[in-house]
């Protein structure tokens, strides 16, 4: 039998071994071939679909994950960061790392109480890998809001609402203040004016009053750190 419609050039009986006798088609789309069994076809199907259903659960974890990454502030390069991913090489990593895995077991206490954690050490340690994972952690397995921002980048928003750009130091302030979880980084960089430590003092007091747990990275030591940020907010860090 022949028919021009839809590339059907004849058709035949075929037999298949699990469903018996089917009417097999030659279809000429391009190249001439002969269709399969339509049960084993629609069992394929079902296969691939059922994969792909199962397969969309992970898949739609990964985009919430990184959808709540984003929305953190965490920059591309790092949204990657795991704690299981970080590489400890010498003995301060693997201590840094058995730290921010410790603080991460008890992040739902520590949500609750509001302590934090200060992470000092040279650059390139991977203080700042830790720290996002540590925000993975809060987004994904306690359900948590929160915030990844650097010291200059904060400073450089506050120094801009001064112009009238739409919002206010009052606004910026509240933003990171009121999330469950602030990882502030590049403490020290710059020259730490009064107008810059008086909102990193204000900031860690709105969020010691509330409970909320402060990440706080330095590449400077303990030293350097009281240094650049004086008495007063060293204080309040240690009550953070």
């Amino acid at each position: 039998m022949t028919s021009p419609l839809m590339g059907v050039v004849e058709t035949r009986r075929a037999h298949c071994e699990t469903h018996g006798d089917y009417e097999s088609v030659l279809l000429n789309l391009g190249e001439p071939r002969w269709t399969d069994c339509p049960e084993c076809s629609k069992s394929a199907i079902a296969e691939h679909e059922a994969k792909r259903a199962a397969d969309q659960p992970e898949e739609l974890r990964r985009l919430q994950a990184q959808a709540m990454l984003e929305a953190a502030g965490v920059p591309r390069r790092l949204q990657s960061a795991t704690l299981k991913s970080y590489v400890s090489e010498t003995d301060s990593q693997h201590a840094a790392h058995k730290l921010v895995c410790d603080y991460a077991k008890q992040l739902g206490d520590k949500l609750e109480t509001g302590d934090g954690l200060i992470m000092m050490g040279n650059i390139g340690t991977g203080k700042t890998h830790l720290a996002v994972g540590l925000i993975r952690v809060a987004t994904r397995t306690h359900s948590v809001r929160a915030r990844y921002v650097t010291a200059p980048t904060l400073f450089s928003r506050v120094r801009a609402s001064y112009s009238g750009n739409g919002e206010t130091e009052a606004d910026i302030l509240a933003e990171f203040a009121d999330t469950p979880l602030l990882v502030l980084d590049e403490i020290g960089v710059g020259k730490g004016s009064d107008n810059e430590l008086n909102l990193i003092y204000a900031l860690l007091g709105r969020r010691y009053d509330e409970c909320r747990p402060t990440v706080i990275i330095t590449n400077l030591m303990s030293e350097d750190l009281k240094a650049w940020l004086g008495e007063r907010v060293v204080d309040r860090l240690r009550e953070t």
